[in-house]
């Protein structure tokens, strides 16, 4: 690992210690901007960190040797959204505000589109790294995961493919959407559906 990714590594604990920061701060002095501090670093600072980061690294799908001493951006990305995969009611907490999980979706680089509507138990583990279209229903338990690591010839290999959702879709519930999942418009998945890179586990 290159030392921008050793560096990418102690986001999480940084993030951590932030936050207990700003926690102690509001206790001793509780008030509105105090509260407002605890937000900024819940969600802001990954989202503000990961933006200043795509200025300068772009992810680009396809697949990457891990054996190989290169920066991959992706792994960055995944460290200033890991706080959000280890706590996903941080994010069931923006379902309360209508439309707002589809901002926050955007804000990371999604495409998404218009009138979508989101279950509180929905997961993507990578927010930057997905398209739907307008008009969608994404049901309980949804997972979308645009990343997966396999062993060829006892290699290490990252593939990253976006995720990619037409309009007007059902997604039924405990879906599991992996990377290159690709759903035409206007189709209903069954419950329980594994689409996964490659058409493994249709």
């Amino acid at each position: 690992m290159t030392v921008g990714g050793v560096l990418a590594s102690f986001f999480p604990a940084f993030y951590f210690l932030l936050n207990l920061m700003s926690l102690i701060g509001f206790v001793q002095a509780p008030g509105l901007s105090s509260f407002a501090c605890i937000l900024f670093s819940i969600y802001l600072v990954p989202l503000i960190l990961y933006r200043l980061h795509s200025l300068f690294f772009k992810i680009e799908e396809g697949e990457f040797d891990l054996s190989k001493k290169v920066y991959n951006p992706w792994w960055t990305a995944h460290m200033l959204q890991y706080p959000f995969i280890a706590l996903p009611f941080l994010e069931s907490l923006l379902h309360f505000f209508p439309g707002l999980y589809s901002i926050w979706l955007r804000a990371w680089g999604s495409k998404i589109g218009k009138k979508i509507f989101w279950t509180p138990r929905t997961e993507i583990l990578d927010r930057n790294l997905v398209e739907i279209g307008d008009q969608t229903i994404i049901g309980h338990l949804t997972i979308m995961v645009s990343h997966l690591v396999e062993t060829r010839s006892g290699i290490p290999n990252l593939v990253i493919k976006k995720v990619r959702i037409g309009e007007k879709c059902l997604i039924s519930a405990d879906a599991q959407l992996g990377p290159g999942a690709e759903v035409p418009s206007r189709t209903q998945l069954k419950p329980k559906t594994r689409l996964y890179w490659k058409g493994e586990w249709k």
